[in-house]
């Protein structure tokens, strides 16, 4: 029987010393004791010794224990406090990865943001080049129009001339024959307010043409006005949607964050409360100790074994002191570990506020720009009203604009480099990311190891409470029968060495996870080595990004200054045109003035040509009369004609009777000779008013003279002034003679009375 449980007990050594991994013995373990019920060569023997107490002693009978309770525990202690940590590094890790994954999420959506802002920036640029061509061409438009206006108005003004240098010399024409001096002054009165006609009509053209191109335009000026402003208005409400979604992102972060903690304090109340669990445990097996001590006293009659025992319990403590030592110093690593990465996440925060404070930064330089952008557009605007007036204050516009690109120039490079930083630290990060992911893997790995060795280790303890009733079993066996106490002195030596075996086994496997943990702490040490060096890297990066900063705070300075002077140049610019709105008001007034003016000229133009028409009246009735008088004249003329040569006829006869009859009375005579007076002054007042129909008649040729001198050559000049001379000579002698024959028919008429006296 002795040989058949040593072959059992070799069995199961072999069956658990056999090499491979250390899940192998520990299901062997579990297999070989999983079968209580099943009957061994040991319980048979006792079978066949003691057939009285049968059944106890096939309770007792269970030589499958390998391990001691001690050890069951220490590793069901082992396994239960690494769960928590290994919770906890899965905690840490999961955390990791969201925060990467956040600070992935924040960087593109800066990229995105960043390159919505590039696209609102050079859209904002074509419509500046698009406004500032649609401005060039309006003023090549308004100078052509301007030109076209100005020779338009020089044509109208000459057509104007012309038709008033042929209505004046129509007037002439028809007053030609007329030649009265109230028509001279008339007309000279006309030409004077054609003239004045003329300047006016020039300077109201003129002044009607620049209010007609200034109105285009202020027309033209709002209509950009308005443009630039629903552009600014779209900016600023990119710019607050931008704003506003930023801060509901960092109140979504914010929140996030929030609901972390509090999982991360209830993790932590579960961690205290399995810790609770873990103390109880420990004194349910403080309890199960004093048990076995209990046992261990009990068992005097077996002093010998039991000093054994005792000595391999001391040893087994000894171990587990050890064992206890070790998990402490690991403890003590995961907890400097555990702080490192606090203190790793807490610097991952510091450089995530940094980050925050730089966007912000960046998105305060990026309002700055939009700003500037909106004075030059505004200052642009101003510099339309009076650009042909101040091209000194464009140069400076072209200018700031030049300085312009070159800041968005030099913004550009600084955000690609800072895009390059980025996506070597997305790399970075994406790189950390799969190791971390791939440490995950291997916890898993771990965690279902662990999960093994906590069911074997269930089953261990399944199996110590079982041992624990065959001890008392054994006590009762042993109290009453000597036979009995022989084979448990025989087990005792079987189980002894199946514990040897165990211990050895444990040994082993102790030394396993000692190595195991070794290899974690190097890989942890190695991790946040390398944390370390990114975290440096991060700061030199900061460092370089504070530097990038201080860059652009100084050249935002610069661009302030820049401003400044712009905007003294405004001032001025602003000074000029109110100085040009007085000017425009001062030309409106003395357009206003001129209008007035050309309203008095034009009723004194209507006034002289009524007085004209009345004068022209008048003189046709003058001339009437003059025709009238003339044809009496001459029908005058002709019957004294008549009668004077009946008298000539008579005269010897009159002489005759004169002499005969020379008694005639004075009343008779005075009243011929008052007849003859009479007739006289008639034909005196006839004589001068031809005298001056005459001599007006000479000055009207020597006018048409006059204007046909400034309208022909010379050569002809000479031709018609000896024609009119010609003439004017025999309408002289034709005059004189008709006079003279007048006189002397008059004085024929006279000189018979004279005689008679």
């Amino acid at each position: 029987m002795a040989s058949k449980i040593k072959s059992g007990a070799s069995e199961t050594t072999l069956s658990k010393s056999s090499p491979g991994s250390l899940r192998v013995p520990k299901l062997s373990r579990v297999m070989t004791r999983s079968e209580p019920n099943s009957p061994s060569p040991t319980q048979h023997s006792r079978l066949d010794r003691s057939s009285a107490n049968s059944k106890p002693s096939t309770e007792k009978r269970s030589p499958k224990v390998p391990t001691p309770p001690e050890k069951t525990q220490t590793r069901a202690v082992k396994a239960s406090e690494s769960q928590p940590r290994l919770i906890q590094i899965k905690e840490d890790l999961r955390k990791a990865n969201e925060l990467i994954a956040s600070l992935e999420n924040e960087k593109a959506k800066t990229l995105e943001e960043l390159k919505q802002l590039r696209k609102d920036a050079e859209e904002a640029s074509e419509k500046l080049e698009e406004a500032l061509k649609a401005h060039k061409k309006a003023e090549e438009d308004f100078e052509i129009s301007k030109f076209e206006a100005v020779e338009a108005g020089i044509e109208a003004v000459q057509r104007k001339e012309e038709e008033m240098k042929k209505e004046i010399e129509n007037v002439k024409k028809q007053h030609a024959s007329e030649a009265s001096s109230a028509l001279l002054s008339a007309t000279r009165e006309l030409e004077r307010v054609s003239q004045e006609l003329a300047a006016a009509n020039d300077a109201k053209s003129k002044v009607q043409s620049e209010a007609h191109d200034a109105t285009k335009m202020a027309a033209i000026h709002a209509e950009k006005v308005e443009i630039l402003s629903s552009e600014l208005i779209r900016l600023k409400a990119l710019l607050d949607s931008t704003r506003e979604k930023e801060t509901i992102s960092n109140k979504e972060i914010a929140s996030k964050l929030g609901a972390e903690i509090v999982v991360l304090k209830r993790e932590l109340e579960n961690a205290r409360g399995f810790e609770a669990k873990v103390n109880e445990l420990e004194s349910v097996i403080e309890r199960l100790k004093e048990e076995l001590q209990s046992v261990k006293t009990a068992e005097t009659y077996a002093q010998s074994s039991a000093e054994e025992w005792r000595n391999k319990a001391e040893e087994l403590e000894e171990q587990l002191e050890e064992g206890e030592e070790v998990k402490r110093s690991a403890l003590v690593s995961l907890v400097s570990m555990t702080k490192q990465l606090e203190e790793s996440n807490g610097r991952l925060q510091d450089m995530e506020s940094e980050v925050s404070d730089l966007k912000e930064k960046i998105r305060l330089l990026e309002t700055v720009v939009a700003r500037k952008k909106e004075d030059l557009e505004e200052s642009e605007e101003r510099l339309s009203v009076a650009e042909e007036e101040l091209s000194k204050a464009e140069k400076v516009a072209v200018r700031l604009k030049n300085e312009l690109e070159t800041a968005k120039e030099e913004k550009s490079q600084a955000l690609k480099k800072e895009r390059d930083a980025a996506a070597s630290s997305v790399q970075v990060l994406l790189e950390e990311k799969n190791k971390l992911l791939s440490e995950v893997e291997r916890s898993r790995e771990e965690e279902e190891k662990s999960k093994k060795a906590m069911e074997s280790l269930a089953s261990a303890l399944h199996e110590v409470s079982c041992e624990a009733r065959e001890l008392r079993d054994l006590k009762l066996v042993m109290k009453a029968t000597s036979e009995k106490y022989e084979n448990m002195l025989e087990e005792a030596r079987q189980e002894i060495d199946v514990l040897v075996n165990a211990v050895e086994q444990t040994k082993k496997e102790f030394e396993s996870s000692v190595v195991d943990w070794e290899t974690r702490e190097a890989g942890l040490v190695s991790h946040v080595k390398k944390f370390d060096e990114e975290v440096s890297s991060m700061g030199k990066e900061m460092i370089r990004l504070g530097n990038l900063v201080k860059r652009t705070k100084e050249e935002a300075d610069a661009a302030w200054k820049k401003e400044s002077e712009m905007r003294d140049g405004l001032k001025e610019v602003e000074d000029e045109v109110v100085y040009l709105q007085e000017t425009l008001r001062e030309e409106r007034a003395e357009r206003l003035k001129l209008n007035e003016k050309m309203l008095d000229k034009e009723t004194e133009f209507q006034s002289v040509v009524r007085e004209n028409d009345l004068l022209r009246v008048k003189q046709e009735g003058s001339l009437k009369r003059i025709d009238e008088l003339e044809e009496a004249l001459a029908k005058k003329d002709r019957g004294e004609v008549s009668e004077s040569e009946k008298e000539y006829d008579l005269l010897p006869n009159v002489v005759e009777f004169s002499e005969e009859n020379g008694h005639r009375s004075g009343a008779e005579e005075k009243k011929d000779d008052s007849r003859v007076e009479v007739e006289f002054k008639m034909w005196e007042s006839c004589e001068i008013e031809k005298k001056e129909a005459f001599h007006k008649g000479k000055e009207d040729p020597k006018e048409e003279v006059e204007d046909e001198r400034e309208k022909t050559s010379p050569e002809n000049l000479k031709e018609r002034r000896e024609e009119q001379v010609v003439n004017e000579e025999k309408e002289k002698k034709i005059k004189k003679k008709t006079l003279f024959g007048k006189v002397g028919n008059l004085l024929k008429k006279k000189g018979p009375p004279v005689n008679q006296r």
